[in-house]
């Protein structure tokens, strides 16, 4: 094992291997420099002034669209309770259609005139006929 070890270490100096090890030159190249940033001028100013109206009219725009909408909610909103007090208006009115038509029928009235107010049939003796001439009524149906 000895002699392994003395023989990988063998190196003759001066011996052909390093004609194959020739530094290869580096090229002459400058170096890129990025030009100089220019101030920019007018055109940015004129592209700001642009974007800042084109932001303001989107603005006003969602303003005005969201401002509508909610108008319009309310407006519903009224539009809803109007049909509901015209709904309960109807109910009363026909109730209260429904009460008179009860209260105008004959027998309804001849009834509470007996039981309530305790009046009675008329005896022949107390009614009286009387004769009105023409001119002095108004004749429907004719």
């Amino acid at each position: 094992m000895a002699q392994n070890i003395q023989r990988s270490y063998m190196y003759q100096y001066g011996s052909e291997a390093e004609a194959y090890y020739q530094a290869i030159p580096k090229p002459n190249i400058e170096p890129n420099h990025r030009p100089a940033v220019e101030p920019r001028k007018k055109p940015d100013v004129v592209f700001g002034f642009q974007l800042s109206l084109c932001g303001m009219m989107a603005f006003i725009c969602a303003f005005v669209y969201i401002y509508m909408y909610s108008s319009l909610v309310t407006k519903q909103d009224e539009l809803q309770t109007l049909k509901g007090e015209i709904r309960e208006l109807k109910s009363a009115m026909s109730f209260t259609e429904s009460k008179i038509s009860e209260n105008l029928n004959l027998d309804y009235i001849r009834n509470r005139a007996s039981r309530e107010l305790g009046m009675r049939e008329p005896l022949p003796h107390q009614i009286v006929y009387i004769e009105l001439p023409k001119q002095s009524y108004t004749v429907y149906d004719k």
